[in-house]
Order: C-alpha cells, then sequence, then structure tokens
C-alpha cells in the first residue's frame, strides 16, 4: 500500500487598518489682492502695502501638516498592516505546528498502545518485554527505553525504579485517567546519556479497566528537530514548545545555556494572561523573558496533549521596511518643509496651484485605492463610490450615488447598517469586522470593514466612511488549509488521518455500547494498466468516479475514504450486537458497492464497470487495535483479488482489458 502525506505552506494574506480617516478633501481658495499699484517700469507691481503675510504663512504652513499628517497617517497603516501579516504568518506556522506534533505523539501512543494491550494480556510467568519487541517498537515510533512498571511503580521490564512513579506523581495522574490515554512528562535530562527527553506513558489496565501498571517510554527533544526546521521566522524569530505548566521542553534557535533555560518556567506576563484564558489559540505582543526580543506571538495548545506551541516574529524584523519608509518619508517631508519656507514668498501663486494638484492627488489615492471605500450620509445613501468598490462589489459610481448602501446588504444584514450608523453617531471608530456583502451578479462576497465618523466644521457627525476589503480568498485559502490536513486532494474524501481517527472511534464505540461494525478495503483491479496505456488523466477520473460511486452507495453515517493510490476504504459503525447480523449486513453492502462500481464509464471510446476487489472484516468489542484491523481487511482484500486473477475474463468485458 502506498501511503502518502502533503504540506502546503500558505503565505499569511495582508489584513485591514484598525484606524480610518475621518473628513474630507477640501477645495483651494484664492484671495485677490488689495489696495493700489505703482509701476516703477512695466510690468513690476510695487509692494503692497495692505497684504498682510500671516494669511499665506499660515496657508503654506497648514499644507506643510497636510502632508506631513497623511504621510504620518499611510506609516501607521502600514505599521499595523505588517503587525497583522506578521500575526497571522506566525499564527498559520503554530496550527502547522500542531498537526505536526499530533502526527508524532500518536504514533508514538499507538507503539505504547500495542504494548499495554499485550501487557494487560500477558499470562502469569511469560517475559513482561521481549528485546525484539522493545527494539520494533523503539524504531517503529522513534521511542527509546521501552519499560513496563507494575501498579506500584516497581519496573517489571526494561529499566531501574522510577522515582516519580513511586512518589505516587505520575502513576497516580495514570491511574485516574478516565478513559486511559497517554501522559506526557518533562522535560528532564537524561542522566545516562545527557539528553533532554520527554517521557510519554500509558496506563495498563486488564479488560475490567482495572490500572495494572504503566508502560513507559522516553522522546528525546532533537526529534522535534525536524519539525521545526525550514520555519521562515527572520533573523530574530523563536519557535518553541512549552508544557502547560510553562516548562520550556524545545526553542528554535537552541539556546545556548540550555541547563538554564530547557525545563525553566520563566515567561512574560502576557503569555501567563492568555494561557489563562479558555481559549485554544492567541496572538500577543511582548518582550520574550529568555532574550527580551519584543515579537508578535501566536500560541496554541495541542490537542488532546499537555503541551502549547508558541511561534513569534521579531518587531524589528518585520518593521524594518517600514522604518526605511519612515526615514525617506522624514528626509522628503524636510526637504519639503525647507523649499517652502525658503521659496513661500516667490512662489505664492505657484503654490496654491500645487496645493490645487495635490488635493487631486490625494483624491485619486482615495478613488483609485485597491480599498473599496466608500462614504455615506446620516440616511445611509452613498456619497462617494471608489474603483475599489466597483471591483470587489460590481456596481459602478454612478449606479450607487444617491442609492441606499443596503442595496449591497444580505437581507439577513440588513439590521448592521441601523447599528453601524448609531455608533458612527456616537462618534465612535468601528474597528475591522467580518461580515458579507451582495455582489452586483448576486453573489456574496466575505470583507472586512472598518467605519469612522465624517464631521463638519462644527465638529458634528454628517456621515460615515468605510474601508472594506475582499476577504473571500483569504477565507478560501484558510478553509483549504483545514481540508489538506484531513482531506485528499483529488477525490475530497477522508485521508488517512481522518480515516484512522474515525475508525477508531468507531473501536471505541463498539467497545463502550457492546455493538458491532465493520471495515471494508476496496482495491482497484489493475489499476497501473490503466494509467499506462490511457494516461494518468484517465485514471484520475476513475479515481473521482469510485469515490463518488461509493459515497453515494453507503449510509449517512458511513464514512468512505482514500487511503493513497487506487485504495479506498469504508467504516461501517453501529451494525447492532448481533455478529450475524453485522456480518449480514456488511455483506449486503460489499454487494451494493460491487454493484455500483460495476456500472458502465465512459473513457474516450471505451465503456466498461470499473473492476475492483472488496475486502471486509467485522470488529466489535473485543478489537482495540484499529491497525490490526485494517490489515486484516486488507488480507482479505488480496484474497479476493487472488481468485480475481484465476479467472480467464474475456479481452471486451473490462474496461481495463479494452485499452491494452
Amino acid at each position: 500500500m502506498a501511503w502518502s502525506r502533503a504540506r502546503r505552506r500558505i503565505d499569511a494574506p495582508s489584513t485591514l487598518p484598525s484606524t480610518l480617516p475621518s473628513g474630507s478633501l477640501g477645495g483651494t481658495t484664492t484671495t485677490r489682492f488689495g489696495g493700489a499699484h505703482r509701476r516703477n517700469w512695466p510690468g513690476r507691481p510695487t509692494r503692497r502695502s495692505a497684504t498682510p503675510r500671516w494669511p499665506y504663512l499660515l496657508a503654506v504652513a497648514l499644507v506643510v501638516v497636510l502632508v506631513l499628517g497623511l504621510a504620518a497617517l499611510a506609516l501607521v497603516l502600514e505599521h499595523d498592516r505588517q503587525r497583522e501579516r506578521a500575526a497571522l504568518a506566525t499564527q498559520n506556522i503554530a496550527r502547522l505546528l500542531d498537526a505536526n506534533l499530533r502526527s508524532l505523539f500518536e504514533q508514538a501512543d499507538a507503539s505504547l498502545t500495542v504494548v499495554a494491550a499485550r501487557e494487560s494480556r500477558r499470562p502469569v510467568g511469560e517475559a513482561a518485554l521481549s528485546l525484539p519487541m522493545q527494539r520494533q517498537v523503539e524504531q517503529s515510533s522513534g521511542l527509546r527505553d521501552l519499560r513496563i512498571a507494575d501498579a506500584d511503580g516497581r519496573w517489571i521490564a526494561g529499566g531501574e525504579r522510577d522515582a516519580a512513579l513511586n512518589q505516587g506523581g505520575a502513576l497516580a495522574r495514570l491511574a485516574q485517567l478516565k478513559p486511559a490515554r497517554m501522559l506526557v512528562e518533562g522535560p528532564r535530562r537524561d542522566a545516562p546519556t545527557g539528553e533532554w527527553v520527554l517521557t510519554v506513558m500509558r496506563p495498563v489496565v486488564d479488560a475490567n479497566g482495572r490500572f495494572m501498571g504503566a508502560v513507559a517510554a522516553d522522546l528525546t527533544v532533537h526529534r522535534l528537530d525536524r519539525l521545526f526546521e525550514g520555519l521562515e521566522l527572520g533573523e530574530s524569530g523563536a519557535a518553541s514548545l512549552r508544557t502547560q505548566r510553562m516548562a520550556l521542553v524545545y526553542r528554535k534557535p537552541w539556546p545556548a545555556d540550555e541547563d538554564k533555560v530547557l525545563g525553566g518556567t520563566e515567561v512574560s506576563r502576557q503569555l501567563r494572561d492568555e494561557l489563562a484564558k479558555p481559549a485554544v489559540e492567541g496572538i500577543y505582543t511582548a518582550s520574550t523573558a529568555i532574550d527580551g526580543i519584543e515579537r508578535v506571538n501566536a500560541w496554541r495548545r495541542v490537542q488532546g496533549l499537555p503541551l502549547v506551541v508558541l511561534v513569534g516574529m521579531a518587531v524589528d524584523d518585520f518593521t524594518a521596511d517600514w522604518r526605511r519608509q519612515l526615514t525617506m518619508v522624514g528626509l522628503l517631508a524636510g526637504v519639503a518643509v525647507l523649499t517652502v519656507g525658503v521659496l513661500v514668498w516667490m512662489l505664492y501663486r505657484a503654490s496654491l496651484r500645487r496645493i490645487g494638484v495635490a488635493e487631486q492627488r490625494f483624491e485619486a489615492i482615495v478613488r483609485y485605492s485597491r480599498d473599496a471605500i466608500i462614504s455615506k450620509s446620516l440616511d445611509s445613501h452613498v456619497t462617494s463610490w471608489n474603483a475599489g468598490a466597483e471591483a470587489a462589489l460590481g456596481w459602478h459610481e454612478d449606479e450607487m450615488l444617491g442609492e441606499s448602501i443596503g442595496r449591497v446588504l444580505p437581507p439577513e444584514r440588513q439590521h448592521e447598517e441601523a447599528e453601524i450608523m448609531a455608533r458612527v453617531l456616537r462618534g465612535e471608530v468601528i474597528e475591522p469586522f467580518d461580515t458579507v456583502r451582495l455582489h452586483r451578479d448576486g453573489r456574496r462576497v466575505d470583507m472586512s470593514i472598518s467605519v469612522a465618523p465624517l464631521y463638519d466644521e462644527q465638529g458634528r457627525v454628517v456621515g460615515a466612511s468605510s474601508i472594506g476589503r475582499d476577504v473571500t480568498r483569504q477565507k478560501a485559502m484558510e478553509e483549504e488549509i483545514r481540508s489538506l490536513a484531513f482531506l485528499d486532494a483529488l477525490t475530497r474524501l477522508p485521508n488517512r488521518r481522518l480515516l484512522m481517527d474515525r475508525l477508531g472511534q468507531a473501536l471505541t464505540r463498539a467497545r463502550r455500547e457492546r455493538r458491532h461494525g465493520a471495515l471494508i478495503f476496496i482495491d482497484l483491479d489493475r489499476f497501473k494498466e490503466l494509467n499506462d496505456t490511457l494516461g494518468h488523466e484517465a485514471g484520475d477520473r476513475v479515481l473521482v468516479e469510485t469515490a463518488q460511486r461509493l459515497a453515494g452507495a453507503v449510509r449517512n453515517s458511513d464514512t468512505v475514504g482514500r487511503l493513497g493510490g487506487d485504495e479506498f476504504v469504508v467504516i461501517c459503525p453501529d451494525l447492532g450486537a448481533d455478529p450475524e447480523t453485522a456480518l449480514h449486513d456488511v455483506q449486503q453492502l460489499v454487494v451494493k458497492l460491487d454493484h455500483a462500481l460495476s456500472q458502465p464509464l465512459a473513457l474516450g471510446e471505451l465503456s466498461a464497470g470499473i473492476p475492483a476487489s472488496l475486502g471486509w472484516r467485522v470488529f466489535g468489542p473485543q478489537d482495540h487495535d484499529a491497525d490490526q484491523v485494517l490489515k486484516d481487511a486488507d488480507q482479505a482484500m488480496y484474497a479476493q483479488k487472488a481468485g480475481h486473477r484465476l479467472r480467464d475474463n474475456a479481452v471486451n468485458e473490462s474496461l481495463f482489458d479494452r485499452s491494452i
């Protein structure tokens, strides 16, 4: 069988700024000079004694302030965007590490479960743990120092007496776990080797659920190197793994003073406050206690384990470009102020024209921004509609000016506008929030929108300005990240990870409720010949069609998944308490699946059914090992495939024979 995994790094997308400028662009006024003119020579006016200079200087000063203010606002907004991009990037990396850590510890737990199950059934007098089995388990799972202890904490195989177990620490916690599951302890430095390790333990319970002892093994923290390598965190970024008690397990970069740092619980106050919340993940900004570097950090609890993933990007790293922009803008602003100051009197009239040009430029920035920038009156009628709004929602400016903004709100979102305008009337700036708007063609557009009030000269609220960004693609990418972890990319069926989780749940339910279920293993016959003759595109079509036919033939409670290649699995839980009835039901389902696959499928000039071999395994309360159930069904399938090979099929009766 071919097993495959895919990882995908998604660059984090940008987010909306948290503040909006209020007010509007004003027009340019000119002042006509008064007073008499006296000419010393043609074309040269004399000094205007009645015209004060301070209004001109004040006008220039206001222009300078306006330029600097707009530049500062742009820099602030860019700084916020970069910070939010960094936060989203760290959150995505933390989620990726969470998935990889769960996979690593699930593999270790599966190995311990096998040993614990064997120990619970071991006859009296038989050796607790053979050396070949110990080596096999350690090699397959990456664990080491596999050992077994009795209910009193005495090692009966593979180790010496463990002080933690004898003192009732880990052993007592193991005995109290209901249902039985893996316990992670550490980190600690292993005395013989000097390496830092985590100890993973699983209770041994008999058929009646009575605690009999524990199976334990060590996992070196350097096993985590491959999970943390390749992370793009910048020059001063850091990623770490801590226990829920804040003990440091692993850190990238690896600390030079590991003896002082690893296992330590010194963290920032912000992190402790975050972890005190019941949330699964979060984002905060703080200086790291280990090196004092300020970072934007994302944290995430590892599901099912007492571990927390932390990923941080240094503020200095992702603001380097912003600081260069700040320097450049500052220099340009300084030069502009100096130039205006020197030329103010000589170029007064030219300056007025330049102010008008600048205002047109600012208006063009708003009009042609890629963000949807919309202004509206207090009664929610549109007063401005830029090109970004046209691109995001499809409506042209002349179609929306004077129209109610409710035109782009879905029916279930109509109440939003009244709530927004009520807050705007109170002078509130509404931070970015996710919502839905209607495109001109009727489709729904996911948007992130922030709103700020508009004021007149007397400080009264006269309308509102909103900035929106289409985040449909971002949400689709987030959904794609989630689906890639658990769904097969071609057929969109559950992949091996999700299938094994569903099978484990079905086995647990069968043991708890004393009922039966079944697992059906399907393998397409002579699929390689189809790929070699008709090409991979035809092979992909057969795989997709197989997935659709299998999914259409099972119950809603059943799970159809693709293990990889041309192998599919159907998990049928809850087939009743009677094993004979369960066997009858699964046999009927196999006939139904075989019938569904045998229906003709047209590939070019060929048309035939999809030949497949099916094997099944009924499981019940006595079954504990998901891998064994899968293996038994696989063997049953191969037995049927061997029977198929003995038949002398006619060349034109099979899709694959027609394609040779």
